[in-house]
Parts: structure tokens; C-alpha cells; sequence
């Protein structure tokens, strides 16, 4: 893997060098009561904060899913091996940038109401696009920081909780590292609340698919849920996203990829997104600003082990042009939508859950059959599978995972789900650091306030 570019690091001084910029008030920007005074000048900053959790939760934090799953490959044996140097600063943005945008998000959640004077109805819709945001990067942290926190290990460390925006740091603000069951909790109150205030739809699909809603906040929750073994939460919030009929699955896997070689065009967010960065409506857009996803480069390609485990005429496997191009990204000015939450992620968090908790029942196989046939519009579908396929709970989860392995491939979810089950990532990553290592600039920072995790403590 390319080296991750190092910019300005740590949680403490990142987070109030943001505020300080909103204080102080230089030529040419705004202090926070006239920035969040009128909708305008508030939804502005709220689509700029969007913009950093692109970068904080897709980009590199995207890739290391798939790069780590045995997906693709990379050249950084570091991030294979389990072998970052805490002192390394090429890592450090996947712990600062998420924090970032949370220093953000704080900002329209604890403060808009001082300063807003238009509709409370929508300054509490804000709110809620605020929450969730706030939510799905701590999320992005948890899963890659938090010791033992996808194998139910509630007790162990998980990340500093940030719930207060900063008006300048002088080290009161230093966060110990929260339990995982605490983080969770918290991720689950703010998506909670951001349900109750959001819009169930908006009103064209680009708002639709890129911005906050009831059914992608349900959607992060059974996400949630599902890493923290809340199985019958997580069957809950995912029912609640499918029995809501404003998404539906594509009817082929290769329309809802489309080739994207040519560049340069705005691209549909059809009705299976639940929610996506959607990067080719960005006007500001250049190369130099995009998603930072860069499968199209060539930089990383699909490893051949991972293609095997696609039957032969596997839609899903035939797009992937002989394993030199990744479907989902294609466009060369690294410009397309970025996929954040989609209804096949859904069905099959509901699937693993539903068997996790009745065992072998036709809820999960069905959702499992509809899946796995849109991958087969132009041949039969080898197996049609039912209850009497499965001898055993854990046999039908294991089909399970391989069905979000090959479905949700490219888009970040292989390392976690292997971890999840208490699996090597890959063959080359010892169990001791399947959590990364928390960048020892957090920790020198605080006086050891913040501790490190216990695989890289030497």
C-alpha cells in the first residue's frame, strides 16, 4: 500500500486549531454566531463537515478493510503484518481525521441552538445529521482502535468519547480511552436521537443517498449492533431500514456499478444506497480533492485467492475484468460515489442475526437467496438454498459471511468481519494486534492519559 500522507496530527491539538480558526475570526471567515446564525450559512458548514468524514471514514480508513482482508493487495507489509510503529506518522490521520470531523459535528450538536434563529424543526434535523455523523466516525474508530471491541470484549479499551466541541485546548479537554460497551452505548444514544428528528426521505435521490436520514441512521445501527453482538438489536434496526420500502435492491449487480473509465460525469445514486459520499456532484472537486479511494490507479488489485472464492459465472466475479480492475471504482479522477451503506449490507446483517438468534430459519436463508441471485441475471442460479441445506447454526453463517465477503468486497468490511469471528484477517496478522496501534503523539500529549493498546506495548 502507498503510504498514508501525513498532515497535521493529534486528536487535542487538531480539534482546537478548528475552533480556534471559527475565534478568532481572520479576514474572510466567520465566528460561530454568524456562522450558524441563518440555515444557510449553517448547512454550509454542515455539508463542509460531510466533507471531512468522506475523508476520514472512506480513503484510506476504506481500503484498510480490504487491503488487511486478504481483498486486495498492497505493498505495505506494516499494515499486513500488524507491524506500525505507533511513532509512525504515516498512520496517524486514520485516528486524527475521524476526530476532526467529530470536533465539527460538536460543533452544529452543542451550539447551534445558542446561535440559530430560523426553524427549531430544522435546526433539530441539523442536530441529527450532526449526531449521526458523530456516530459513524466513532465507529470507523472503535472497529480499527478498540482492544477486543468486535469480539465482545466490553470492558477493554476502547477510544476517547468526544462529546463537546473545543474553544481552545489547555489540556482540561484530555479524554481517557472510554470501554467499548461505553462507545457503543454512546453511538447507539446519538443514532437514537438523530431517528427521531430525521427525514425519512428527501427530496431528490443525491440528498436522498448523501445526506442523514431515519433509514441511514437504522442502517448504521444494525451495523452497530451486529460488531457489538447485539443480535437481536441488530435484526431490529435492520427490519426497521427493509420494512420501510424506500430502498430496494437493484435488479443486476453490474447496473448498480456502472463503468465509470471516461470520467468526468455525475454519476446516480440509485435506491439500494442508503447513504454515499456522492463525490461526482462535488463542483469544487479536482484531482487533488477527491475520495482518495484509488482503486482505479491500479495501485491495488483484487488478490487472485479472493477471486477464487467466486463460482465460475458469478456476476460479481466477471466484472472485475480478469482481476486487474475493481467494479466499484473505476472513475480515473477517483470521483465516484462512495458507497456507505446499501440494502444488501442490510439483509445480510439481518440474516447473520436472525440466525445467531432462531438458528436455522427460512427468514435468513431468503434473504441470503436474494442476495446471492442478483448475482445471476444472465445465468442460473447454481443453488437455491433451504433450511434443509444447513445441519447447524454455524453452517449457515458461515455461508453468510462468505455472501458478504464476495458482495461487499471493495468497500471495507473484510477485516472486520473476520475479526469478528475471532479470524485472522490474514494469514500474516497475529491476533495480539488486530487492533491498530493508537499513534504515541495521542499518548505523549496527554501524560499517558491515554493508553496504548497492549500489543504494541513493548
Amino acid at each position: 500500500m502507498r503510504r498514508f500522507t501525513c498532515y497535521i496530527t493529534g486528536l487535542l491539538l487538531i480539534c482546537a486549531a478548528c475552533n480556534k480558526q471559527l475565534d478568532l475570526k481572520p479576514e474572510g471567515t466567520l465566528i460561530e454566531a454568524d456562522l450558524l446564525k441563518n440555515r444557510q450559512t449553517a448547512e454550509s458548514f454542515l455539508a463542509d463537515t460531510y466533507l471531512r468524514m468522506m475523508s476520514a471514514c472512506g480513503s484510506n480508513a476504506y481500503l484498510l478493510g480490504d487491503i488487511t482482508g486478504d481483498v486486495a493487495s498492497t505493498a505495505d507489509q506494516a499494515l499486513i503484518k500488524g507491524d506500525i510503529d505507533p511513532r509512525d506518522k504515516n498512520y496517524d490521520r486514520l485516528w486524527s481525521e475521524p476526530y476532526t470531523t467529530i470536533n465539527q459535528a460538536n460543533v452544529v450538536i452543542t451550539k447551534l441552538a445558542l446561535y440559530a434563529d430560523f426553524d427549531q424543526s430544522i435546526q433539530q434535523q441539523l442536530i441529527g445529521e450532526a449526531k449521526f455523523i458523530r456516530a459513524f466516525c466513532h465507529l470507523t474508530l472503535l472497529q480499527m482502535y478498540g482492544d477486543g471491541a468486535l469480539q465482545g470484549n466490553m470492558q477493554q479499551q476502547g477510544i476517547p468519547l468526544m462529546l463537546a466541541s473545543f474553544d481552545g485546548y489547555d489540556g482540561s479537554q484530555n479524554k481517557a480511552r472510554s470501554t467499548n460497551g461505553e462507545v457503543y452505548t454512546q453511538i447507539l444514544q446519538d443514532l437514537e436521537e438523530a431517528i427521531a428528528v430525521l427525514p425519512e426521505k428527501r427530496a431528490n435521490p443525491v440528498d436522498q443517498g448523501g445526506r442523514a436520514t431515519k433509514g441511514a441512521a437504522a442502517a448504521l445501527a444494525a451495523r452497530v449492533c451486529l460488531y457489538a453482538r447485539n443480535y437481536p438489536q441488530a435484526a431490529a434496526y435492520a427490519s426497521r431500514v427493509l420494512n420501510s420500502n424506500v430502498y430496494t435492491l437493484s435488479p443486476s449487480f453490474i447496473a448498480l456499478w456502472p463503468d465509470h473509465t471516461a470520467g468526468g460525469t455525475k454519476y446516480p445514486i440509485g435506491a439500494e444506497f442508503i447513504f454515499a459520499f456522492p463525490e461526482s456532484y462535488n463542483a469544487t472537486s479536482n484531482y487533488g480533492h477527491n475520495h482518495g479511494i484509488v482503486y482505479a490507479l491500479g495501485y491495488y488489485k483484487p488478490l487472485p485467492g479472493f477471486l477464487t472464492t467466486y463460482e465460475a459465472k458469478d456476476e460479481r466475479l466477471l466484472y472485475t475484468k480478469n482481476g486487474t480492475v475493481v467494479p466499484k471504482f473505476t472513475d480515473p479522477n477517483i470521483r465516484d460515489n462512495v458507497s456507505m451503506l446499501r440494502l444488501a449490507e442490510v439483509m445480510l446483517t439481518l440474516a447473520e442475526a436472525q440466525a445467531q438468534t432462531a438458528g436455522v430459519n427460512p427468514v435468513s436463508v431468503e434473504l441470503l437467496n436474494k442476495v446471492y441471485s442478483r448475482a445471476w441475471t444472465e445465468n442460473p442460479v447454481p443453488h437455491v438454498y433451504t433450511v434443509a441445506d444447513f445441519t447447524d447454526k454455524q453452517q449457515l453463517i458461515d455461508r453468510i459471511l462468505l455472501e458478504r465477503k464476495r458482495e461487499l468486497a471493495f468497500e471495507g468490511f473484510a477485516r472486520f468481519d473476520a475479526i469478528r469471528y475471532g479470524r485472522q484477517p490474514n494469514p500474516q496478522l497475529p491476533p495480539a494486534r488486530f487492533a491498530l496501534p493508537v499513534p504515541q503523539h495521542e499518548i505523549d500529549i496527554t501524560a499517558g492519559l491515554i493508553k496504548q493498546n497492549p500489543g504494541y506495548i513493548k
